[in-house]
């Protein structure tokens, strides 16, 4: 029987990793081993290293010297990089949508955006469950960008997309921020829907910037916690 090739092994222990991250069954302040992983996936560790390895590089993971990786706790730095990053990706994936409003595609991405919108508000108006908040905030965005049609766009987000729903979590936690939210959504679908191009732009951004100042307060407090524990 042939070997798989070690491509697709290093893809499969990636994806195994990241699963496990986005599942939350890697912690913080816990240890893993790659060998561990690689016995719980039945290959061999030098994929799973190089794995880690990418990672890390992501910013997902830390890796410690002769013992394994943990769980990266995000500090100012992911905080800004990722408003920065979706701010270039997403502000310009608006903008394009509002320039090309008359397309087939773009109405149709009006239309899967309306449907996310009723089922933002549903959540407001029944249980106000942050997690499923944020799962549909990051699906509203997730279709913004995937109008778009460029994969390294694409890639680019998705490679973000365990960070933003991070720090979605922790601002949607703040009293009516899920309610500014959805303004802020329906705001930008207004602006796509009238072909206003700027409108648009500004409103993408103004919906990046307005969790910026929780996000960041919120790191702060963290950082000062672990150094009183320290």
């Amino acid at each position: 029987m042939p070997r798989p090739n070690f491509k697709i092994l290093q893809q499969q222990a990636y994806e195994y990793i990241k699963d496990l991250i986005l599942n939350q069954q890697i912690q913080y302040n816990q240890i893993y081993s790659e060998s561990k992983i690689a016995l719980e996936m039945g290959i061999s560790r030098t994929p799973v290293r190089d794995a880690v390895h990418r990672l890390y590089q992501e910013g997902l993971i830390d890796i410690i010297p002769n013992k394994g990786f943990s769980l990266h706790k995000m500090d100012q730095r992911d905080v800004i990089e990722t408003y920065e990053v979706r701010s270039a990706v997403e502000c310009y994936c608006s903008r394009k949508a509002a320039i090309n409003v008359h397309t087939e595609p773009v109405q149709e991405l009006l239309k899967q955006l309306d449907i996310s919108l009723k089922h933002q508000r549903e959540i407001l108006e029944t249980d106000q469950n942050v997690s499923s908040f944020a799962t549909e905030d990051q699906h509203f965005h997730y279709l913004l960008v995937s109008y778009s049609n460029n994969e390294a766009l694409l890639e680019l987000f998705s490679q973000y997309m365990y960070k933003i729903k991070k720090l979605a979590c922790s601002s949607l936690q703040h009293e009516g921020r899920m309610e500014a939210t959805v303004d802020e959504h329906q705001k930008i679908w207004n602006a796509i829907r009238d072909g206003n191009m700027q409108e648009a732009y500004d409103a993408t951004l103004l919906h990046m910037e307005m969790p910026l100042g929780i996000n960041l307060e919120s790191v702060y407090d963290c950082v000062h916690e672990d150094l009183h524990k320290g």
